[in-house]
């Protein structure tokens, strides 16, 4: 195999392993568990601590349930260090989770979990770049009030967490056609514009 061959396929799995953990984070935050499922092999373990620990499809189920406690959710991805060596790599991600949650009142608290993922993905035929391991290991949490949905920024789109979010769009209006607010206005209610 020639370098330029070498690196192009290193390049390639590095490009399949991150989108994969993209994935990973769109399908958390928008509570798509067929896309969550989607980054892992079937005899995949998921170690999220003493909150869970076993295969994807269970893993799944239990992180869907979980995200129900909370308004809103924000997995961001930073540092990522992908070692490929063959048809395996090992993967430390940084991730910022941020989770909005509601109270009695009108105020929001965000929970604020700062974490690594330590993954080892493996090249398979037929599925590709996937999640074999997955240990989430813990750096730090914190909590903080937010402001009241009153007072959160209007005239923007609206978050939603499943498929009818703006990200699940097949293309954004090009220049000449319908405004972005009349064409989001077929997939929001105008009071979620406002």
């Amino acid at each position: 195999m020639s370098d330029l061959t070498a690196t192009v396929e290193l390049l390639a799995a590095e490009r399949d392993i991150d989108r994969a953990l993209k994935l990973y984070c769109r399908g958390i935050d928008r509570r798509d568990g067929e896309l969550v499922r989607s980054v892992y092999h079937d005899d995949a373990i998921d170690d999220h601590g003493g909150a869970f620990h076993g295969g994807p499809d269970a893993y799944v189920e239990w992180v869907m349930e979980h995200l129900l406690h909370f308004d809103s959710t924000m997995h961001t991805l930073h540092n990522s260090l992908i070692d490929v060596d063959g048809d395996t790599a090992r993967v430390e991600s940084y991730c910022v989770a941020h989770h909005v949650r509601p109270t009695d009142s009108d105020e929001l608290i965000m929970d604020v979990f700062g974490c690594r993922y330590i993954d080892r993905f493996e090249n398979r035929p037929g599925a590709g770049w996937r999640i074999a391991h997955r240990i989430v290991v813990r750096e730090w949490r914190l909590r903080q009030p937010m402001l009241s949905e009153a007072e959160q920024p209007r005239g923007f789109a609206r978050s939603r967490r499943d498929r009818s979010d703006l990200s699940y769009m097949g293309r954004l209006p090009a220049r000449g056609e319908d405004s972005v607010a009349g064409m989001l206005s077929r997939w929001w209610p105008a009071s979620d514009l406002a």
